[in-house]
């Protein structure tokens, strides 16, 4: 398990991509503690977020900011 912080995306770069909001937090079984690029929030815990469908965005319920995996951590 590791911290996985996203990147933001601004509004004007979504381009039709599906936006899952997070709620208060997404809680899973195995994977890593994702976090806001803006605001630095914890968004889901233990999240096996490296092997979810790529190109969705995360909308963080505190700061309101869209969040993607960084390219770099994408499989």
């Amino acid at each position: 398990m590791a911290r996985l912080v996203l990147a933001v995306v601004e509004e004007a770069d979504v381009n039709g991509r599906e936006i899952v909001g997070t709620g208060v937090a997404m809680l899973g079984l195995e994977g890593d503690d994702v976090i806001c690029g803006r605001c630095g929030r914890e968004m889901m815990s233990q999240m096996p977020i490296r092997t979810m469908p790529s190109g969705l965005l995360y909308r963080c319920e505190v700061c309101g900011a869209l969040n993607e995996v960084p390219p770099e951590e994408q499989p």
